[in-house]
């Protein structure tokens, strides 16, 4: 079966998701973004070749909107922004597009395949988060942290602490880890925010926040959407903290030079305490400035290599 992000050479052609993507376009998007962190804002990357972004994103994700706008502009690349609704009508609107690459994002889990399979001729797809399916940027920004402070990823633990079941970036962060060689990856959350195919993720399932911090070199924390999950899923926002919320008490369980890395937005008092959620301003800042990098080096990859 062909993979729908490459093309019969095993070019990449689409962005969707890191699950089956060659090692090897994983490491060139990692280090394309490198390159871009090294230059400063003095480097411009590729000539734009008259190229244009579609950028089909919700109201709600107006930053993401104007950071993609901005990248695209770095790149010389013309940024087209589509009405919200447009999405609604994905495969009617990709059919007709101009040849050039389309950022999406979209509630709908399988979105950005749906996409794909639709687009018209050269046009390019970059999945910025279909539902809880795969989100492959924020993912890679969190592996690339990881190199950062570890430069070998063979060797780490890795816990991930929160609601795996209904987070795309989960999901893209396992698969990345695994394709890169981390040898054990970890979940610690109740078992209603598990993923039922956790083991065939390559994912071991603790039965604590304990267990699943022991001795951890990464920690990995998602965050909790007590509106959308609460009820049957999740009895009640103080009942995960008491369970499940990090402070310095249970992170002590793991290695005293663990890293610790928010998987996005994160509550005080929820997810992690607040002498806990003081800490993550600089890790916050790199994982921003990791994924502004990857923007370009995404942008440029798949508008660079387009006829």
């Amino acid at each position: 079966m062909l993979n729908p992000q490459l093309d019969r050479r095993g070019e990449l052609i689409h962005l969707l998701t890191t699950e089956g993507l060659p090692r090897r376009h994983v490491e060139r998007l990692l280090e394309a973004a490198r390159g871009f962190a090294a230059r400063g804002a003095a480097g411009q990357g590729l000539a734009g070749h008259g190229s244009s972004v579609f950028l089909c994103l919700p109201e709600e994700a107006a930053r993401d909107r104007q950071a993609y706008a901005a990248a695209a502009q770095r790149l010389s690349l013309s940024a087209v922004e589509l009405d919200a609704q447009a999405g609604d009508a994905l495969a009617a609107t990709v059919t007709r597009l101009a040849p050039g690459l389309l950022v999406l994002r979209h509630g709908a889990s399988g979105a950005a395949h749906c996409a794909a399979a639709h687009a018209a001729p050269g046009l390019r797809i970059l999945n910025a988060g279909d539902g809880c399916h795969a989100d492959p940027l924020p993912a890679l920004a969190l592996v690339q942290a990881m190199l950062d402070a570890r430069q070998d990823l063979t060797n780490l633990a890795v816990t991930l602490v929160g609601d795996i079941r209904h987070s795309g970036v989960a999901r893209s962060v396992i698969h990345a880890m695994t394709t890169l060689g981390v040898p054990e990856v970890r979940a610690a959350a109740p078992r209603t925010l598990l993923p039922e195919n956790l083991p065939q993720l390559g994912v071991r399932a603790c039965a604590s926040l304990r267990e699943g911090l022991q001795d951890a070199d990464v920690v990995i924390v998602l965050p909790l959407q007590v509106e959308g999950i609460s009820g049957a899923l999740l009895p009640s926002a103080r009942e995960y903290a008491h369970a499940y919320g990090l402070t310095p008490q249970a992170l002590a369980a793991a290695r005293s030079d663990a890293l610790l890395l928010p998987a996005g937005a994160l509550t005080p008092g929820i997810e992690v305490d607040g002498d806990v959620a003081a800490s993550l301003a600089p890790i916050e800042a790199r994982l921003e400035d990791i994924e502004l990098h990857l923007r370009l080096a995404a942008l440029e990859l798949l508008s660079g290599d387009a006829p």
